[in-house]
């Protein structure tokens, strides 16, 4: 009885053994796929935005009220904050689908004067914010590098929500207005993550939104966002 007891014990640790040794291996396997969800804060950069053009914007907004410009000095601040959260499904290692909705921030620019008020010089103040957030639906394309490192691509569509405000200011009248308008842009960019205890990861995240609005209302402009994202998968 005794020497039959042996082997049964030996095969017994041979099977928790194997048992144990697949347990990483299918974690791992179900971590390939599923679902994941990302939150982003970063710094946006608006191009394609020229000071000249919008200075040529004041004086025809004022000219358009027979208050010919005099003198003008203006400012442009074309960096902002970027908020974004996103959702997606992850087919294996390489693949996935995401949506998410984000919000650019805006530029703003503020130019102050003097303008002809039937003969009477007077100062004049003229502000114009253009503000984007919208939704995206895209892919991700993720190149793993070892364990905890990976590499990955992100590109699709955004719809994207153009807020335009601005204000003029003639002493001692005010009119503030505002108007809107969406557009469907394509985005795309790389980013590079570190995977910490497989279900979360860290990142810096590079992305371009291609001639974010319309030409005819809002015009357009295009917006590079550098992000700091936080992940977890399940």
């Amino acid at each position: 009885m005794q020497h039959r007891r042996i082997p049964r014990l030996a095969r017994l640790l041979c099977i928790l053994a194997v048992g144990f040794a697949a347990v990483p291996a299918a974690q791992a396997q179900y971590l390939d796929r599923g679902w994941t969800l990302e939150l982003a804060v970063g710094k946006t950069t608006f191009k394609d935005v020229d000071k000249a053009d919008l200075d040529l914007l004041t004086r025809d907004f004022f000219d358009s009220f027979t208050l010919p410009v005099q003198t003008l000095a203006s400012t442009l601040d074309t960096r902002d904050r970027s908020l974004g959260v996103q959702a997606g499904y992850r087919f294996n290692r390489w693949l996935a689908a995401d949506v998410g909705f984000y919000s650019l921030g805006s530029f703003q620019y503020a130019a102050t004067g003097t303008v002809d008020n039937a003969g009477t010089i007077s100062p004049a103040g003229f502000t114009f914010g253009y503000h984007v957030r919208g939704i995206t639906l895209g892919g991700t394309a993720t190149l793993p590098l070892g364990r905890n490192l990976e590499l990955r691509a992100r590109a699709g569509i955004s719809n994207s929500d153009v807020q335009i405000k601005y204000s003029a200011t003639v002493a001692p009248d005010t009119l503030a207005d505002d108007y809107s308008d969406s557009s469907q842009d394509l985005y795309y960019g790389v980013g590079a993550g570190f995977v910490v205890w497989d279900y979360y990861r860290i990142g810096v995240d590079y992305l371009h939104h291609e001639n974010v609005g319309k030409a005819g209302s809002t015009g357009t402009a295009s917006v590079d966002n550098v992000m700091l994202t936080v992940g977890f998968r399940y």
